[in-house]
Parts: structure tokens; sequence; C-alpha cells
């Protein structure tokens, strides 16, 4: 049995939350996918360890406190319990596929209630409470790895997963940027900001895959691409308005449209992801 570990404040210079966490495991996850590390002792310890982290924060109700040793559960709510999950769900289809021994079986088990209990908080705080758009992009990104792990005979639960993964799709649609500028083309794109579009289209993706399944949701699907296809066209024009000379978001999108001063990893990378 390993034990829960998390990174230190000292070399974070802030306190230690699961959104690092997170992030560390994801990239962990990855870098595995690519055989950029190695299965060894040591990588299985720090993954497992950091899998326990995350768990070891959960509350009865199914929330995840947000930094370790304290208990607050909703600053940060909008991006940490999402990529924690998101963290737990990719983690846990490794060890379940290509890499079974990544994790402990105990840690292993552990992932999939934890995930139920976690859906039933956090998805009545979307149709309950008032939450911003970053809150619905990983929130999709880790419950369709959850609803992609549920087994076919839980029909009433799979159902439940997928119609809040494409409930909270259809509210990115329809935000300010995505449904009243990025529709309406060009003319509109110097009012756009790169950030909400990229990491939107990440979460569009998995809504796409997922109302594909369904011949009833052809409908859904079709609204989804129509959107995709427009953030594609808007994000290949704001790289087309970056001069060769300017080397600050010359390959990467950063947080506005005609004038990129920064490459965003995150940005970027919800881009690629997508």
């Amino acid at each position: 049995m390993g034990m829960e570990i998390h990174l230190n404040e000292g070399i974070l210079l802030e306190p230690p939350t699961i959104g690092h966490s997170a992030l560390l495991l994801l990239g962990m996850c990855n870098s595995c996918r690519l055989s950029i590390l190695v299965q060894d002792e040591m990588m299985q310890e720090i993954v497992d360890g950091l899998a326990q982290g995350i768990l070891s924060m959960q509350i009865e109700n199914g929330a995840f406190r947000i930094e370790f040793g304290k208990a607050e559960i909703l600053r940060g709510i909008e991006f940490f319990p999402g990529e924690a999950m998101l963290s737990l769900m990719s983690v846990h289809e490794l060890s379940t596929t290509s890499m079974p021994g990544l994790l402990e079986e105990s840690t292993r088990r552990a992932i999939l209630p934890a995930m139920e209990r976690a859906f039933g908080f956090y998805s009545n705080h979307y149709y309950t409470e008032d939450v911003s758009t970053n809150f619905n992009i990983w929130q999709v990104l880790a419950f369709a790895k959850y609803y992609d792990a549920l087994d076919n005979d839980q029909t009433t639960k799979k159902v439940e997963v997928r119609n809040y993964v494409l409930d909270m799709c259809q509210e990115i649609c329809k935000s300010r940027s995505w449904k009243y500028e990025l529709a309406r083309g060009q003319s509109f794109y110097v009012n756009l900001e790169t950030v909400e579009i990229a990491c939107g289209l990440d979460a569009l993706a998995e809504g796409i895959r997922i109302a594909q399944e369904q011949e009833d949701l052809a409908s859904i699907a079709k609204l989804f691409k129509m959107h995709a296809t427009n953030a594609l066209y808007f994000l290949k024009w704001t790289q087309e308005q970056v001069p060769e000379e300017q080397v600050p978001g010359k390959g990467g999108l950063g947080h506005g449209g005609t004038q990129v001063f920064e490459q965003r990893l995150d940005v970027t990378g919800h881009a690629i992801s997508a």
C-alpha cells in the first residue's frame, strides 16, 4: 500500500492544491502514453501517491477540498476539482488498459466510486448555482471520461452523466463569445478572446463525440460541429494576424485576438487537445 503525496509548498512558492497534483498527474499520464516515462517502481509510486492524495481530499458530500490542509471547497471550483477528476479518470483509463499495475489495486478501485459521489455534488452545483464557462470546460473533460468508463448496463447513470456533459456543452455554445460573436464571422473576431474559444473547443470536441453516439442527438451533434468549425477558423485567423517577426504569439495562442503579446501554454494546450 502506497502513501498519499502532494507537491511541496516550498518548491511551489504557494500553498499546494489538488490542481497542482492534477496537472502533474495528467502530465505523467500523457508522458506514459508517449513512452517518455518508463513504468518503473519509482514512477508508479509517484503516480499512485498523487492519485491517493487527490482522493483523500474528497469529503462526504462528494466535493473535493481545494487546498491541502484546508476545508475550502468553493474557491477555485471552476478549475481545480475538474482538473483533479480529469487526472483521476486519465490514470484510471491507463491502469485498466495499456498500463496495468500503474496504480495500486485499492487506488484504482476507489476512483469510480469517488467520481459517482462527485457527480452528485458537482452536477447539483451546476444546475442550482450560477457558474462560469470555465466550470463547464473542466467538468466536461472529466465526466466525458467517467461516461466512457461506465458499463453499458448502468443505463440510468450513463444517461444522467451524458446529459450533464451535453448540457454544459450547450451552455458553452450559448455564451456571448460563441453565440453572438464567433458565429457571425471575421468582422466580429476582433472582439473575441482567444482563451474562451480555445478552451471551450476542447470541451466541445467531447460533446461532439458523445452526441454522435445516439441518432436522436444528431441535431445537437450538428450544432456542436458548426460551432467547432467556426472556432477552428477563428483560431487559424488569430495566428494569421501575428507578424512573422513577432516571437511572442507566433506558433502559440494567447489571451486576445489581433494583438498577441504572450503565448499561453494552457490556451494552446486546450486547442491541441481538441
